[in-house]
């Protein structure tokens, strides 16, 4: 039980950092002040493209995976926290690809692995053993 309550406080802070972040990152746009993860600081205002590739895939597995559902499954019930892990999966396999297929640097490989361990949190916190925590 101690466990439980333990992962649940390290996914709740994880998130909290996550959406704090994703919540400032516009805000300083609008300031012209363009930051990309985690937190560089892009002095031309330009954002590698293999990044911008690698979210603009993931928006459109998410976007398919959810059409998809809608169409076979119809009106079910989804949590935020199931959004975030689908988007999250998506994120973290589209990034591999494009750093593979582009060539990138070792060391943004980082942010493969980054993505993949968010994933692996939203997952098991957005089973049904974790979701009645949520409430």
């Amino acid at each position: 039980m101690a466990e439980k309550k333990i992962f649940k406080l390290t996914a709740k802070i994880l998130l909290g950092f996550l959406g704090l972040w994703a919540l400032i990152i516009p805000i300083l746009y609008i300031f012209g002040t363009t930051i990309y993860f985690p937190f560089k600081i892009s002095g031309g205002g330009e954002i590698p493209y293999y990044r911008l590739q690698a979210v603009r895939l993931a928006v459109c597995l998410t976007f398919s995976y959810f059409a998809f559902r809608f169409l076979f499954i119809e009106y079910s019930k989804l949590y935020p926290i199931q959004f975030l892990d689908v988007f999250l999966k998506s994120l973290a396999l589209t990034s591999l690809l494009v750093y593979l297929s582009t060539g990138v640097e070792i060391r943004e490989y980082v942010l493969v692995f980054f993505f993949f361990a968010c994933s692996i949190i939203t997952h098991i916190i957005s089973g049904k053993k974790f979701r009645k925590y949520f409430n």
